[in-house]
């Protein structure tokens, strides 16, 4: 089991961890929008790059639960 100091840190860590995932889902989200971006390859490419980050965003934040719920 983790002292309660640790899991703060680590927490700490993992919601860091989360903000970061989710600005690059917004970074990628507004870079596939760009209307001066005109190659539809390159569009569907950050268009998916930014559904992976949103993808992480859920798994980052299944983590947190976890060590809030069961440490």
């Amino acid at each position: 089991m983790m002292d309660n100091m640790t899991k703060q840190k680590t927490l700490s860590e993992f919601e860091t961890m989360k903000l970061i995932e989710q600005n690059a889902h917004e970074f990628y989200l507004k870079a596939s929008e760009n209307p001066n971006l005109t190659d539809e390859r390159v569009r569907n490419c950050f268009c998916k790059i930014a559904e992976d980050e949103k993808h992480h965003v859920v798994l980052v934040d299944r983590i947190i639960n976890i060590l809030t719920n069961c440490l």
